[in-house]
């Protein structure tokens, strides 16, 4: 790839999300200005960024981590707009001479500020649904279960909205989170979507060993992610020798989301990124019922491993899947694509009715897993996610930065 100008990126995140795959890959492609983080510098060298590049504020971390072990979630939302507060103010004062800057939402006020009065240009990355969606849709999740959802800081509310309107472009990972935007007024033309990748070095097919017909989930077991949701279709599917894998750390409602005690439904708790390949290897396909999801990378290291996947249309999976060939409605409310399948969110009948076809067809769940695979290695690289954002980039910086509305 090669561009007329020479871009060099500030990445400003509060923690690692996919911000070090980014930096990685932009370092390697010579774009990387710096990588400002709360992250220790020993944590960023595993993903190959140069100490050089990398400027460490590991104190918000430290008080993050403080918070959960001294009140658990509620003090840690309680204190999170104060935390992220002075990261955000720290990591403003330390971009740098870059020729654009890219910074998290919920920090990336003050950066986006500062940027701006020196006329560089800013991208907001919004890895979930706008936030009163995101707002709203967990409120009435919660409720619907008789829970009480540990509400987003009003602070944090405030802060991201002001954000959303001053960046230059908001850069956002699926259609679910791109229709979100969109609904709440913002101009199509300000919001570029681009999927995460996958590290198509470690998640790769793996032989099965066996003929168990195994559905494996990865991620936390809470409300937004449908756990609820999915155990019930799970159960109502009601597949011969079946089993579902949970993978993923426990919350404080997850023996309520989860229900009676099923010997078919396995928890495996907490597992290190390294060791979910192995787990892929052994199961049949992936699932994910979240009610609210920017775009899982599960999802992506899923489908890398040839599992066909099965998600409801608020996970971003319905964008990987379309990257592999035209879907087409089996069923009302069910999409098929080549390498997976999309129903809706909070619909545990039609997610159990998914699972039933592809379980009652060996053949064509062993050719979803071919286009699986391949889906993976022809578009979700890492390398690919970063050079569609430095296109962009070069884009924003060929003409001086146009001030948006507050």
């Amino acid at each position: 790839m090669r561009f007329d100008r020479k871009v060099s990126c500030t990445i400003v995140v509060p923690g690692r999300w996919h911000a070090f795959d980014l930096a990685r890959e932009l370092s390697g492609l010579d774009a990387l200005h710096r990588l400002v983080t709360n992250y220790p510098k020993s944590r960023t060298r595993r993903w190959g960024i140069p100490d050089s590049k990398v400027v460490s504020l590991p104190l918000t971390l430290l008080l993050t981590k403080l918070a959960w072990r001294m009140g658990g979630e509620s003090l840690a939302m309680r204190q999170q707009f104060r935390i992220n507060d002075l990261f955000a103010r720290k990591a403003s004062r330390a971009l740098g001479t870059p020729t654009i800057v890219h910074a998290w939402s919920s920090t990336a006020e003050p950066s986006l500020l500062a940027a701006r009065s020196r006329g560089i240009a800013t991208v907001l990355e919004r890895s979930s649904s706008h936030m009163l969606e995101q707002c709203r849709l967990l409120r009435e999740e919660f409720a619907s279960l008789g829970l009480t959802w540990v509400e987003t800081p009003s602070a944090t509310v405030a802060r991201e909205i002001r954000e959303y309107q001053l960046a230059d472009r908001i850069f956002v990972p699926s259609l679910f989170v791109r229709r979100s935007f969109e609904a709440a007024g913002v101009p199509s033309d300000r919001l570029f979507l681009n999927g995460f990748g996958v590290d198509l070095g470690r998640f790769k097919p793996a032989e099965k060993g066996d003929g168990v017909f195994r559905v494996i989930y990865a991620g936390s077991l809470g409300v937004r992610k449908g756990i609820h949701h999915l155990t019930a279709a799970f159960r109502m599917a009601d597949i011969a020798g079946s089993q579902l894998l949970l993978v993923g750390g426990a919350t404080g409602e997850t023996g309520r989301l989860i229900g009676r005690a099923d010997p078919r439904i396995r928890l495996r708790g907490h597992v290190p990124q390294h060791e979910l390949p192995s787990l892929y290897g052994e199961a049949s396909v992936f699932a994910m019922a979240s009610v609210e999801e920017g775009q899982a990378m599960v999802q992506a290291q899923a489908l890398a491993c040839g599992l066909p996947l099965v998600c409801t249309s608020n996970t971003g999976g319905e964008d990987l899947l379309e990257q592999g060939g035209v879907g087409r409605e089996i069923a009302p409310g069910i999409r098929e694509f080549p390498a997976g399948i999309v129903v809706p969110a909070r619909a545990p009948e039609l997610f159990a009715e998914a699972l039933r076809r592809l379980a009652a067809d060996p053949r064509r769940l062993a050719q979803m897993g071919k286009s699986a695979a391949a889906l993976a290695h022809k578009d979700l690289s890492w390398r690919r996610y970063a050079e569609a954002n430095l296109e962009q980039y070069d884009l924003m910086t060929q003409a001086p930065t146009k001030a948006v509305a507050r």
